[in-house]
């Protein structure tokens, strides 16, 4: 729209990773490159920390929020993020920034079993009795160095497959065992809170456009919740629970301010068969766009 106006526009990528940020520059410099009145300016930040500053104090029109690890993330041996047959003498580290001290082997070798057990089931979406017998083996397993340390320990009390269900097999069970490391690591569901809870509704100008792209339950539970349950008063936003909220006589929803978001594609957009033969990482992806709603001062 504002480059149909023939006004300047410029294209902002954020990551906190130096590496994918840089890639990233490289990806979007191809399109961008020649176009006249448009620029490319890099963020190196975390999402959830960003602020109107980092925007020249201007509100966007639009944002796409790539949630998760990033596939140049996986593929490098040295950050530890892939449980893959060929990448088993890793670093068991996870960070998305080496500005933080606390890795995966941290966890794995520091926190106590009970503590593990219930990051693997709040974070991983785990059984519990699974996550406690996964959380036993790392722990008598200890010290865990490497990502091929932690595979072993969960194949230890795991079987190769399930003839009841792929997802009791080894293969999905580890892989929810290293998203769950992954998202305590970096701290992800206290970065979406505040993503979602403070820095989005503020950057993002009444009738602005924002695009989630989310590969994991917890990631699109937070990003659904903030959707739909977030309510602006005085500049406050507040989440109002569904279940909390009142209804007048002719059954309409009592609540007090605005909405902060409206939604546009209620129940979000799975890749394509197409996209996916492409791309077989699209496969868990969902995508759910929202509008900005009236602000309430």
């Amino acid at each position: 729209e504002a480059y149909a106006r023939r006004q300047n526009v410029t294209v902002y990528g954020v990551d906190q990773d130096e590496e994918s940020g840089e890639q990233t520059k490289g990806r979007l410099g191809r399109f961008i490159e020649g176009v006249e009145g448009v620029k490319f300016k890099g963020i190196k930040k975390n999402f959830g920390d960003l602020n109107l500053g980092d925007f020249e104090g201007s509100q966007v029109d639009f944002v796409l929020g790539d949630l998760g690890v990033s596939s140049h993330q996986i593929d490098l041996p040295s950050r530890g993020f892939s449980y893959s047959q060929s990448l088993t003498s890793s670093p068991l580290d996870m960070r998305m920034s080496t500005s933080s001290n606390l890795t995966a082997a941290s966890i794995c070798n520091e926190w106590g079993e009970e503590v593990i057990r219930k990051v693997l089931v709040e974070l991983g979406d785990e059984d519990w009795r699974v996550a406690g017998k996964i959380a036993n083996s790392i722990v008598r397993r200890r010290p865990l160095e490497t990502t091929g340390d932690l595979v072993d320990a969960i194949a230890s009390v795991v079987p190769q497959w399930s003839k009841r269900s792929p997802r009791k097999g080894a293969l999905k069970t580890t892989s929810r065992a290293f998203q769950a490391l992954r998202v305590a690591v970096n701290d992800e569901v206290g970065v979406l809170e505040r993503l979602f809870g403070e820095v989005l509704p503020d950057i993002t100008r009444e009738g602005g456009a924002v695009a989630v792209l989310t590969y994991q339950s917890m990631e699109d539970r937070v990003t659904k919740r903030a959707f739909t349950q977030h309510y602006e008063r005085g500049g406050e936003i507040r989440m109002v629970r569904k279940e909390s909220i009142e209804k007048d006589p002719w059954g309409n929803d009592v609540v007090e301010g605005e909405k902060v978001w409206e939604v546009i594609n209620r129940g979000g957009e799975k890749a394509s068969k197409e996209e996916v033969e492409v791309n077989s990482r699209a496969r868990s992806a969902r995508l759910r766009v929202a509008k900005r709603g009236k602000r309430d001062k």
